[in-house]
């Protein structure tokens, strides 16, 4: 997820909603939904059908609210954007918390961008910033990455045995810090795994013709069951072995070591100074 993205997203869908009733037909339709769209897109962190739908939605709905409180519009607004990882937040307590913050923020920055809508320049401007930052609160809230539902579903609905080389890449998703990862590491990264997804969604339309299957099929499902058992080993290659450089390279810069060793030689030899000059 880009939080330039969000915020830029956020800050111009609470900037057109005030107007959205007054751009006319066309405009008035195209442009909130758009933005809608958009920012669900950012909160999702990646393009996919329920966040596509939950942003038309939260334009439609906002749009309406707008017009009888800008706060209940600017909570819809952001409460469906985040209606996509909100499915990602894992335990139930954190859903409420999650759906709280979000509808907390966008009744928030509802008001703000009703009440400074007509006001200068650079007063709206400093609103419209706030209303971004407010719908960023959700984030507070940890979630699963959007691929680990794609993972668990497909190692459910396939079973073993290739639902285990399935379930090693949700802890991947889960444990792996991506931001250890260089630029050329992250981009063939993220290739290998849209890779891995048109192979998972490959091996479920074969799955879903199980009752028409036959020699050929059988091969080719062990074959594609075997990318997807690399994709994913490879995968934890690369995690693992960028975990491991950023750990030797933690261990070798150890300047703070001997700043702080030499610096108790220093004092252990001014303490048995002071002793020697008192002992005469």
């Amino acid at each position: 997820m880009s939080p330039a993205l969000l915020l830029s997203t956020a800050a111009c869908l609470f900037g057109a909603l005030p107007y959205a009733g007054r751009s006319g037909p066309v405009l008035g339709a195209i442009v909130p939904v758009a933005l809608a769209i958009a920012f669900a897109v950012a909160a999702s962190g990646r393009v996919n059908g329920v966040a596509v739908m939950a942003g038309a939605v939260a334009a439609l709905a906002s749009s309406v609210a707008w017009g009888v409180l800008p706060a209940l519009g600017g909570a819809l607004a952001v409460g469906l954007g985040y209606a996509e990882r909100t499915l990602r937040v894992r335990s139930a307590r954190a859903k409420g918390v999650h759906v709280g913050l979000a509808l907390f923020a966008g009744g928030a920055a509802g008001t703000l961008a009703a009440t400074y809508g007509a006001s200068a320049l650079v007063h709206r401007g400093v609103a419209l910033l706030m209303c971004a930052v407010l719908a960023t609160l959700p984030l507070l809230v940890a979630a699963d990455d959007a691929r680990v539902m794609t993972l668990e579903s497909a190692a459910a609905r396939l079973g073993p045995p290739i639902a285990g080389p399935l379930l090693d890449g949700v802890t991947l998703l889960r444990c792996g810090d991506t931001g250890l990862l260089d630029r050329e590491t992250a981009a063939n990264v993220e290739r290998s795994w849209r890779s891995l997804e048109r192979l998972i969604d490959a091996r479920l339309a074969m799955h879903a013709g199980a009752t028409r299957r036959g020699d050929t099929a059988a091969l080719v499902t062990a074959m594609v069951d075997r990318q997807i058992t690399e994709h994913i080993a490879s995968l934890t290659r690369a995690y693992a072995a960028v975990t491991t450089i950023g750990a030797a390279e933690a261990g070798l810069d150890d300047s703070a070591l001997r700043e702080v060793h030499a610096r108790g030689e220093a004092l252990d030899e001014q303490s048995r100074a002071i002793v020697e000059v008192g002992l005469r």
